[in-house]
């Protein structure tokens, strides 16, 4: 047997707590000494210690943790497995969102540390010709899952066209269709550059679209170098820009990996070079 103190070790949680979980019936100790009102806990009273601190740790009373539990330790192990996979995603989603949340703090901070400094990326106006292309398109629930869903969608796409016989060229690239910034259910499409315009194979998913994207007389360039975590500044200064020199967007925002795939099936320590372009046509022009 262990005294309180050794059990607390084994168990790591405070004598203080053990005692409160005495009070409560919810860990009796296998013996308590009469005389001198010490108590004894057993190993065999550990894997209860743990379920209690595992369902406390998921945010449950005490009382509802007394319920489950009751007396023999009823709650069976695939249950409380269950449970804990259930709250492990939930905090995973919590982390994810407050790391992307930091992001664009970050970004906000930059933007306003910079805004009197000439900018770092240099922008250029030029035309874009057609390119045919092969796509798919997904709402993204949430823009924090983004490298997620681009990840998934562009590997699916390069496996549909494989398993179709259907060659590609280059470039690969993201579009953006939104008409304003969201962070909630934001439409995307990735696409592969074609070698030439084509109608759908028979052998290929139905997903899969092909198309032409047409000829852009007008399109803000700015080329990016770095990991893509890092291109939200870019994005904004790039949107800043169109609007300090009186234009407005004029078509979904497209993302060109010039470095090659974004997520090639083999990891590479190669920086992605990015060029981000966005359409633009002057303030009142749609109106004439």
């Amino acid at each position: 047997m262990f005294r309180i103190g050794d059990f607390s070790k084994l168990g790591q949680v405070s004598t203080r707590m053990l005692r409160h979980y005495d009070k409560l019936g919810l860990l009796v100790p296998e013996q308590t000494d009469e005389w001198t009102g010490y108590r004894y806990y057993t190993i065999h009273q550990l894997p209860r210690l743990h379920r209690i601190i595992a369902l406390k740790d998921l945010g449950l009373s005490l009382q509802q943790i007394a319920d489950l539990l009751g007396e023999d330790d009823s709650l069976p192990n695939d249950q409380l497995r269950g449970m804990l996979t259930l709250k492990q995603s939930e905090l995973a989603r919590e982390k994810a969102e407050m790391e992307f949340r930091l992001a664009q703090v970050e970004a906000r901070l930059e933007q306003l540390e910079h805004s009197e400094e000439p900018s770092p990326y240099e922008i250029l106006v030029k035309s874009v010709p057609s390119l045919p292309v092969a796509s798919l398109k997904q709402i993204v629930p949430h823009v924090q899952e983004m490298g997620y869903y681009c990840e998934t969608m562009t590997r699916s796409l390069y496996r549909k066209l494989s398993a179709g016989k259907v060659g590609w060229g280059e470039p690969e690239l993201t579009l953006y269709h939104t008409s304003e910034y969201r962070e909630n259910d934001v439409e995307i499409e990735v696409c592969i550059g074609l070698d030439q315009e084509m109608s759908r194979p028979a052998l290929v998913d139905e997903d899969v679209t092909f198309r032409v994207l047409p000829e852009r007389p007008l399109v803000a360039a700015l080329m990016y170098e770095g990991p893509f975590s890092g291109l939200t500044p870019a994005i904004f200064e790039l949107i800043r820009w169109v609007g300090t020199h009186q234009h407005v967007p004029a078509g979904p925002l497209r993302e060109l990996h010039l470095s090659g795939p974004a997520h090639p099936e083999t990891p590479t320590d190669a920086v992605p070079v990015v060029e981000l372009q966005l359409p633009i046509e002057q303030i009142g022009s749609s109106q004439n």
